[in-house]
């Protein structure tokens, strides 16, 4: 999977969002949590644009991920992998 950066990219982008439905507050992985469940790579294109302390965060995130809005553990599959361009 590809997710193309901005200097406006922030974790909640990558990580998720709760959003409201019919149904009421959704939650909607974003691309860091949907790569950790497919076990696949997530390339980060034009990752030089994020903050130093940001991209250090994702790294640390990318061995287990917690979601507090909705109290899920998403470990890290085999195959994931996260590549920074």
């Amino acid at each position: 999977m590809k997710y193309h950066c901005t200097a406006d990219t922030d974790l909640e982008e990558l990580i998720g969002h709760e959003c409201a439905s019919a149904s009421g507050l959704v939650f909607t992985y974003g691309p860091l949590p949907q790569a950790m469940l497919n076990d696949e790579e997530l390339e980060l294109e034009n990752s030089a644009a994020l903050p130093v302390m940001m991209a250090a965060k994702l790294h640390a995130l990318c061995i287990s991920l917690f979601i507090a809005e909705i109290a899920v553990r998403i470990p890290a599959g085999q195959h994931f992998r996260l590549l920074l361009h």
